[in-house]
């Protein structure tokens, strides 16, 4: 919400002698995705760094009483939606931002769910050396159309949201690192994090979790890593 936005930008500005300016972005509004890179745009001509953290998880059907309760079938098109779909959207919107930027990164953050899983038949269609991002999101809309059919499983697909969501992520960083070659595009698995999200049932503080993303940012542009997938401020398998 605006409210709490404007409240961790104050938050922020009390740690810190940087400037910190809160703009709103709902994944799932485009013109809020246009407007925000718009303001980018007039204000700094550039985005050096862009992290894509933003998500939704039913790690309760509730969201611990926030919603009514959401079986898994309406659950996939809402998380895939928003986790996919939204951060492709925004990702695409400020690639012309970033193209703009000197040694210009991107950071997914991801999840240890989104792990590489599934049938061979899925597990080599996201991990193809030739997938492009229309194929990607075909994937992704399969999976919602099998999951609301209620046959995700017996058609090859794990039997998370979240999970395949963040695979998808995972994949579009890759997709981006290969056609994006001036961009450092990395994923992070930053760790079961405590925050409203999971109600606080996480066993690391969201500044852990802030570690590995903050590495890649930091890198030196001679220290060009791209289309990796990292855990604890190293390079992990997917």
């Amino acid at each position: 919400s605006p409210e709490l936005g404007t409240a961790a930008a104050q938050e922020l500005l009390g740690d810190s002698e940087s400037d910190v300016i809160f703009q709103r972005l709902d994944l799932t509004d485009s013109n809020s995705i246009s407007s925000l890179s718009s303001f980018i745009r007039q204000e700094f001509g550039q985005l050096d760094i862009l992290v894509n953290n933003a998500a939704i998880c039913f790690n309760d059907p509730t969201l611990y009483g926030k919603v009514q309760h959401t079986p898994f079938r309406q659950q996939a098109g809402i998380t895939v939606n928003t986790n996919y779909f939204g951060t492709l959207a925004v990702t695409q919107e400020m690639l012309p931002l970033l193209r703009s930027a000197t040694s210009p990164r991107i950071v997914n953050i991801a999840s240890a769910a989104g792990r590489l899983r599934g049938s061979q038949q899925k597990i080599e269609a996201f991990t193809s050396a030739t997938l492009t991002i229309p194929q990607l999101s075909s994937l992704m809309n399969e999976f919602v159309s099998d999951a609301e059919a209620g046959t995700h499983a017996e058609r090859g697909w794990p039997n998370t949201c979240y999970g395949v969501s963040k695979m998808g992520l995972i994949a579009l960083t890759r997709v981006l690192a290969r056609t994006e070659p001036q961009i450092m595009v990395n994923s992070v698995d930053p760790g079961f994090c405590a925050t409203d999200q999971n109600q606080y049932q996480g066993y690391i503080s969201a500044e852990q979790g802030a570690r590995t993303p903050t590495f890649l940012i930091a890198l030196p542009p001679e220290q060009h890593v791209s289309g990796k997938h990292f855990f604890e401020e190293r390079e992990i398998s997917w």
